[in-house]
């Protein structure tokens, strides 16, 4: 004779439910690939590089550290004869490959980097964007807001 079967226990219908009710959580929460901030892309264009001056002193251009971003994470040198890609990480961007390979700049502004050595202390260097005002990034925080 077979005794009828008894309806599990809550508790045991919870312990079942929770591996979906976890998938659920999740597909909620926004994704972020690394740490170090949403991934981004400049503004396309070129941006000219220079050693600000003071009242003592006047701006040095640096040319050869200018350089044009491209769509697509990527860049070329000013006389578009060398390219590589860059990743943008929150305020830090890093040249990833390319001339200008694992060079990095702390972003300011949407219109402004400042190079920084491998410690992340600044070098001095700055580069802005060149030409008509057109916005922040692309697709990541505008200045001034919690991602920059």
């Amino acid at each position: 004779m077979t005794s009828p079967r008894r309806p599990a226990a809550p508790a045991s219908r919870a312990l079942a439910a929770l591996p979906l009710l976890s998938l659920l959580l999740l597909a909620g929460a926004p994704a972020h690939a690394v740490p170090g901030g949403d991934i981004g892309t400049l503004h396309n264009g070129r941006w000219t590089c220079e050693f600000p001056g003071d009242a003592a002193n006047r701006p040095r251009s640096a040319p050869e550290e200018s350089f044009r971003i491209l769509p697509d994470s990527s860049y070329t040198t000013t006389d578009r004869r060398h390219a590589g890609t860059y990743l943008l990480l929150g305020k830090v961007m890093t040249m990833t490959s390319g001339p200008f390979n694992g060079r990095s700049y702390e972003a300011q502004s949407a219109s402004t980097v400042l190079q920084v050595d491998a410690q992340g202390r600044r070098t001095g260097l700055r580069c802005v964007r060149a030409g008509a005002p057109s916005g922040g990034y692309s697709d990541a925080p505008a200045a001034g807001n919690a991602g920059l």
